[in-house]
């Protein structure tokens, strides 16, 4: 995960906190409950990212051969497979 889970749990705090302060916004649960809840939404879309890149490293295992031998470009490979699955699964990252 690109973010450690303390950094994660300062960023809900933060979040929080700054919706807190805004005028009309009323909590509807505890502080706790509301860092909890953007804990989870945060982490749930970091892994989105992580499943992504795992599924693109298997799929590129079938390519293992050209790439060993120069014909193909993994890092290339890799680029062009992940845009394209972002913009097919309508990814937002």
């Amino acid at each position: 995960m690109k973010l450690s889970p303390e950094k994660i749990e300062l960023l809900s705090a933060a979040i929080v906190d700054q919706l807190a302060e805004i005028d009309g916004v009323l909590f509807q649960g505890g502080d706790s409950d509301l860092r909890l809840a953007v804990n989870e939404i945060i982490t749930d879309e970091l892994m989105i990212e992580e499943r992504l890149d795992a599924e693109i490293h298997k799929m590129l295992q079938a390519y293992k051969y050209e790439i060993t031998m120069g014909r193909l470009n993994y890092d290339e490979l890799y680029r062009k497979m992940r845009l394209r699955m972002i913009s097919e699964r309508k990814i937002i990252l």
